[in-house]
């Protein structure tokens, strides 16, 4: 758990512990004691994110929570201004519990007993981490301990067994700016969570609460900032309710004296459910609050208005009136963060819903120090490029259907070509034979080694539904394009379907690809060529059973169908990506990828021919096109041919389409009809 705190994001922490139970004896083992001195004892106890184990920490609201847990007010309730719940149970637990998706650190513990002049120096926490409960016993009991005034006078604890938590009280010190905003805040809201049943209700899971946590506290910061005092007043006399002018003084009042929120969750046919502590809101409404998210969304201060006593019959709300200015107040407070969760990407909230994770950003915090830190930043390139299977001697070799047992001229006809250490994958493309062949190379000797052409998919066998176009291998998968608006995804070692990125229906919905005509994989990134666009698919979520969503697309790139190739430029992250039609090739920069932002190309030059393919080698631009100059040295900046590889050696190609540069060779399909097939030629060879 401490390792996975300092590298991964807070969802994944909810995620991943999985309970056995919620009592507090079994949080921490009754024989735990962590103090088990050689010597003495000796406040402050000191604790930093290194000491928090499974033994005394536990994470509030986390994703495998029982709903009797969090729906019991008992056990999960706090008030906005009290983040921190500090306590000492009579047989001398210390616990606190943090009600903040958001880590606070350098925080003090000064603790006073009954018959002790003065508070001591109780303990020090370097971080406490978002939705922390810390649990830990102190031996009162059998050990004198050591502590220090705040005078700095040295005294003795001594051990009392009778020592019970109405002897003892607890006073926090922190100048941590983020708990003195919530601490600071003047409503004393209670916060707790309803298990509403019926009409519109439905059950809260764990993740609704955490960002209901995360709302009570932005909305109590936001209504104690002088900027709603001083907008508030500036709308003195427009607000309506049922006729008359809405006395803004008492709206204050009421807002500083409700009692709490009990918050729920309903379902789509009402956006929110309100009146005296009911708070209940349609799953959207808790997403898209923050100033980073999609919203903007006004239904949480429609509901606060119905709270708060106001009804439909004015504009608090409906209208032009009390919802637009708390919602638009409270994107420009989070865009300064000026709320304590400022951020969507403190919960991450979408990527434990199952659904489309992605949404755009309307204000996204760019170079953010500790929201980086959370989640590896903006930019999805989280992942290193494949580099293996590149090794190897040089191959000379030409590859056609007689490789393939039981082919014919008409039954395999090359499409792509791609290698990985001594396997070939070629796609083939002949009508009523779509499949993707394998082959050893491992010598200059090919042996046929699998034939793709039909798989257990979801829901029963399923095979290529238009003719596969494009492949490559990365990280122990193999990805493979075709028309039929699906990138289908194999196990590169026992070629098993895992799963497919497009929905196989024609679009540019979330799960939707417009065709599929190419595909590479870097950096993290799954990069999908189709009719329009480049979809970027994030390769963290390949995975069997996921529906596959797109992260980002790029900009309309021309529609036209046919033939299309990329690579990435390793030595600056830059894809290059053809467009024969335009005799064009487009570059765009990888490091320019944003959640739900439309990827623009940094730049784009044309070229003498139509270009179909490209890839480097060593640093070179290498182009395969139709005209005169099949295939081409290129300057990556120019399009500027520097020299022609139409012929090599004894061999001339005519009509050359896709291929790959790997294992120091050319792998090349060649395309003129009665001489399809794969040539393997040395790099040597060109230079």
């Amino acid at each position: 758990m401490k390792n996975l705190f300092s590298t991964s994001l807070l969802m994944l922490v909810f995620s991943s512990i999985l309970l056995l139970s919620c009592t507090d004896n079994e949080l921490v083992p009754g024989n735990s004691d962590p103090f088990e001195p050689e010597k003495d004892v000796e406040f402050p106890f000191k604790f930093s994110e290194i000491d928090y184990t499974t033994d005394n920490t536990y994470y509030l609201l986390n994703d495998n929570e029982p709903s009797e847990i969090y729906f019991n007010q008992a056990e999960r309730s706090f008030k906005v201004n009290e983040p921190l719940q500090i306590s000492m149970t009579d047989d001398h637990y210390f616990q606190f519990r943090f009600y903040c998706p958001r880590a606070i650190t350098d925080l003090i513990v000064w603790a006073r007993i009954e018959g002790y002049d003065e508070e001591f120096r109780f303990a020090e926490f370097s971080k406490i981490m978002p939705l922390q409960q810390f649990r830990i016993h102190i031996p009162f009991a059998t050990e004198d301990i050591t502590a220090y005034t705040r005078s700095g006078k040295r005294i003795k604890i001594m051990r009392n067994p009778h020592l019970s938590s109405t002897n003892i009280s607890f006073e926090i010190e922190c100048n941590n700016p983020v708990y003195k905003m919530m601490t600071g805040v003047k409503p004393r809201w209670k916060i707790y969570f309803g298990n509403y049943q019926g009409g519109n209700w439905l059950s809260m899971k764990p993740v609704h609460t955490r960002e209901a946590v995360a709302m009570a506290l932005n909305m109590a910061a936001m209504y104690s900032t002088t900027e709603f005092e001083q907008q508030l007043e500036e709308k003195r006399g427009t607000f309506i309710e049922s006729g008359n002018k809405v006395d803004i003084d008492e709206l204050k009042r009421r807002i500083m004296n409700l009692s709490g929120l009990r918050f729920g969750l309903v379902d789509g046919n009402v956006t929110g459910l309100g009146g005296g502590e009911t708070f209940g809101l349609v799953e959207y409404a808790y997403l898209t609050m923050y100033a980073d998210d999609s919203g903007p969304v006004t239904t949480p201060f429609h509901e606060l208005a119905h709270c708060l006593g106001y009804s439909h019959n004015g504009n608090m709300t409906y209208g032009d009136g009390w919802t637009p200015f708390c919602q638009e107040l409270f994107v420009e407070l989070g865009r300064q963060k000026k709320l304590p969760v400022y951020s969507r990407r403190f919960l991450h909230s979408r990527k434990t819903l199952g659904g489309n994770p992605y949404a755009t950003s309307r204000f996204p915090f760019e170079n953010d120090p500790e929201l980086d830190a959370l989640d590896g930043g903006l930019s999805p390139l989280k992942g290193e490029s494949d580099t293996g299977g590149n090794d190897g001697t040089e191959l000379s070799l030409k590859l056609d259907y007689t490789a393939v047992p039981g082919a014919t001229a008409s039954t395999f006809i090359p499409k792509d070509v791609y290698v990985y250490g001594n396997e070939m994958y070629v796609a083939n493309e002949a009508n009523g034979n779509f499949s993707i062949e394998v082959f050893e190379i491992s010598n200059e000797n090919v042996k046929h080694i699998h034939t793709i052409k039909e798989w257990q998919g979801k829901e029963g066998m399923e095979t290529f539904a238009k003719a596969p176009n494009g492949i490559v291998r990365a990280n122990g998968k193999l990805y493979v394009t075709h028309e039929g608006n699906r990138t289908e995804i194999f196990d590169a070692s026992t070629y098993q379907f895992i799963n497919h990125i497009g929905n196989g229906n024609w679009g540019t919905g979330g799960n939707q690809t417009v065709h599929a005509y190419d595909v590479t994989v870097a950096r993290g990134l799954v990069l999908i060529r189709d009719k329009r666009y480049v979809d970027v698919v994030e390769e963290s979520m390949v995975q069997s059973g996921n529906t596959m969503y797109v992260y980002a697309r790029s900009e309309n790139l021309d529609e036209r169908n046919g033939t299309f190739g990329m690579a990435v430029d390793e030595q600056n992250g830059l894809l290059y990506v053809t467009h024969w039609s335009s005799k064009r090739i487009d570059v765009l920069n990888l490091a320019d990828v944003r959640e739900g932002v439309t990827w623009k190309r940094s730049s784009n030059f044309s070229y003498k021919n139509s270009p179909y393919s490209l890839d480097f080698y060593e640093g070179d631009l290498f182009v395969s096109s139709n005209g005169a100059e099949k295939f081409c040295k290129v300057n990556p900046r120019t399009g500027e041919i520097i020299k022609d590889y139409t012929t090599v050696g004894e061999i001339t190609l005519s009509s050359p389409e896709k291929f790959c540069i790997r294992r120091n060779t050319l792998f090349i399909v060649e395309r003129a009809a009665g001489r399809q097939c794969v040539y393997a030629i040395p790099m040597s060879r060109l230079k």
